[in-house]
């Protein structure tokens, strides 16, 4: 792909996510700057936009790079572990963009009344009412999927591969079982079920019809019974299937409601539940009932953004302090030094703890916070490196030829200190990665309607009784750390100048 190319389908993307997001869409890949927030959303926007229009004006045929760069470049791409490491994370961002196509409890499509809808691609909440639904709230995708097959209309609904929301979503958990070969078992499953398991009023699907107890498939315990109202009309015990006693508060007319009574059986899964494939929660739910595969994809949305966001701050605070100090030196270096040393002591938590009581931390705030107490690395680095680059040849010929101190530092100086930005780039991700985590971790992050893969690891440190939700939080979040870690090795390996330097 030509530079020219490369620009022109940045500015195409910047231009319809901003046209999408302004008409109140929200079409997947090109809402993901906005997932951030409004504000932050618009600032990804317009730099996509800039970059977008600079390699598209300047009409350059192919990449022109150094003979060095180019060597170090291809020296990356022989670094297997570190290139696949690469791959692979490009296709999770990949995967992360597509967003509500593969996780949402909104559906895709929806063929209702022999009109199509896309709820998905919309902003705004269609009501229940759209849809035959006694409600002036969203519509629930989930229950209308249900209804169009029980009712065999010809209406029908497509959900994504993980029905349920990053956010703000805990679904009441039902699980259907099967009543086979005169015994209950777990849905698909050969499995006989242990537990309570209860029907309800065809009329009435929020209604108990009568509740039991199962073991070994069997009914074995005590049962109740309701009407449609809800009051209590009988209750009995069973032993190993065979009914031992039995009380009816309406004198025999209970018996005549098992008429209406659907025939297929139900229980209730409380939350944390297991992982079930039938239920479509494919690594169980947390402790409040949120879909953990859902909060997990959620989080990783978190954290490119976050990347992005905080290696751009950091690196642009950097490259401006860090230049200055390092090309004019003398009393502004020093200044500038004691500077840094202060800064560099001032307690990180307590800041951020200021911060949180103070008001709601957003995901751009969060981001801000951590840039102000992560930028004085990457600034030391480049304050050396320029104070060692200003005194070569070629910058003091461009000064005699009467260059301007910012195009020596931007055209002359800085890009032949680029391979330290480079090099830093995914250290500086995982370190974000890790500081987002362990501010979730403790309470001091994102609000708690937000997916974190911090806030996972705490509840599943609070609860190893359900361990799914502490071992998808933790291989979600080593995996990702392992990934950029080999990316920065091979990068560091790839870019170290002794590896293309001959002394003599």
């Amino acid at each position: 792909m030509t530079p020219r190319t490369t620009g022109l389908c940045l500015t195409f993307f910047a231009v319809l996510a901003g046209i999408q997001h302004a008409c109140g869409l929200a079409v997947p890949v090109f809402k993901v700057p906005f997932l951030g927030g409004h504000v932050l959303g618009w600032l990804l926007v317009s730099i996509c936009l800039a970059c977008g229009l600079r390699l598209w004006l300047r009409k350059q045929r192919e990449w022109q790079f150094a003979p060095q760069t180019a060597k170090q470049l291809r020296r990356f791409r022989s670094l297997r572990r570190g290139y696949l490491s690469f791959l692979v994370l490009v296709g999770l961002a990949g995967l992360a963009s597509l967003d509500s196509l593969i996780v949402g409890k909104r559906a895709l499509v929806v063929s209702y009344g022999g009109k199509l809808h896309f709820p998905f691609l919309l902003n705004e909440l269609l009501p229940g009412k759209t849809f035959g639904f006694d409600s002036e709230a969203e519509t629930d995708y989930r229950e209308l999927q249900t209804r169009c097959r029980e009712q065999k209309k010809g209406d029908w609904v497509v959900m994504p591969l993980v029905p349920y929301a990053t956010k703000l979503d805990s679904p009441p958990s039902i699980e259907t079982l099967d009543f086979r070969d005169g015994k209950l078992h777990r849905a698909g499953s050969s499995r006989l079920f242990d537990g309570m398991a209860y029907t309800v009023f065809v009329s009435n699907s929020a209604q108990k019809r009568q509740e039991f107890q199962f073991r070994q498939g069997v009914k074995h315990g005590e049962f109740r019974g309701w009407h449609e109202k809800g009051e209590q009309i009988e209750k009995g015990r069973y032993e190993h299937g065979k009914r031992t006693d039995y009380t009816d508060f309406t004198n025999g007319k209970a018996a005549a409601l098992d008429a209406q009574a659907h025939a297929e059986w139900q229980r209730a899964v409380y939350p944390p539940s297991e992982p079930s494939i039938t239920r479509r929660h494919f690594l169980g739910t947390n402790t409040v009932g949120q879909d953990v595969l859902a909060m997990l994809f959620g989080g990783l949305q978190q954290v490119l953004i976050v990347a992005v966001l905080y290696v751009f701050l950091v690196f642009a605070i950097g490259v401006i302090i860090g230049g200055t100090l390092g090309y004019f030196g003398g009393w502004l270096d020093i200044i500038g030094q004691r500077f840094i040393e202060v800064w560099s002591v001032l307690p990180f938590l307590f800041v951020v703890s200021i911060i949180s009581a103070l008001l709601t931390p957003t995901l751009t705030v969060l981001v801000m916070v951590i840039a102000l107490f992560g930028w004085m690395e990457t600034t030391s680095y480049l304050r050396t490196a320029v104070f060692k680059e200003k005194e070569r040849d070629y910058v003091a010929a461009v000064r005699l030829l009467g260059a301007r101190t910012p195009r020596i530092l931007f055209q002359h100086v800085l890009p032949n200190v680029i391979a330290i930005l480079v090099t830093l780039a995914p250290f500086k991700v995982a370190g974000v990665i890790t500081s987002l985590a362990a501010l979730d971790f403790l309470g001091f992050g994102m609000p708690p309607d937000e997916p974190s893969w911090g806030r996972l690891l705490h509840e599943g440190v609070d609860n190893f009784g359900a361990p799914w939700i502490v071992s998808s939080a933790f291989f979600a979040m080593a995996g990702v750390l392992v990934l950029v870690t080999f990316i920065g090795e091979a990068v560091r390996e790839a870019f170290d100048p002794k590896k293309f330097t001959t002394y003599e």
